[in-house]
């Protein structure tokens, strides 16, 4: 039985080392990927939904931009919310793919360009639907709490199936 123990501590120490590198590396990052946000998010509110967005910042705080706060002003109002905690899900995931032995270089890739595209557009799609229905968020609802759930859990479910399907081809 210990040869199957050993790939699966070869396994964990790869990612735990990934992540203590690619945690670290992606909270400086947070400024210049919270800008992106604000703007993706705020174009499409605006465009999308009618709202009244004028302006957008990124405002930094915490021990390595931990606390920082992603705020759109809806005409002069200003709505602002932590961020960091929902966007720390890419740093696990990409350590998940890069320690997983025996994928071939192509479908590594495709796991982390497809992974990667799929954890941001359910950033931007969190921070617009909770700026659209800030309302909804803001009365106690269970809402939030769900969708931080499925985020906490979805680079695993994503690992899972862009490491390991198969898939079956049909002609």
């Amino acid at each position: 039985m210990t040869g199957g123990i050993r790939p699966i501590a070869r396994f964990a120490i790869r990612f735990l080392l990934a992540s203590l590198l690619l945690v670290p590396l992606w909270w400086i990052a947070v400024p210049a990927y919270g800008w992106l946000l604000v703007q993706g998010c705020g174009t499409l509110l605006r465009s999308l939904f009618g709202m009244n967005i004028t302006a957008g910042n990124i405002e930094v705080a915490g021990i390595m931009n931990t606390e920082s706060l992603l705020t759109l002003y809806v005409g002069e109002r200003p709505t602002s919310m932590k961020f960091v905690q929902l966007i720390t899900n890419v740093p696990p995931f990409i350590a998940l793919v890069l320690a997983t032995p025996g994928l071939t270089l192509r479908r590594r890739a495709i796991a982390l360009i497809l992974g990667c595209a799929i954890l941001c557009g359910g950033h931007a799609l969190f921070i617009i639907i909770a700026l659209r229905f800030v309302a909804a968020f803001q009365h106690g609802t269970e809402i939030p709490t769900a969708v931080a759930q499925f985020f906490l859990t979805l680079p695993f479910l994503l690992w899972i199936m862009l490491a390991y399907w198969r898939g079956e081809r049909t002609r």
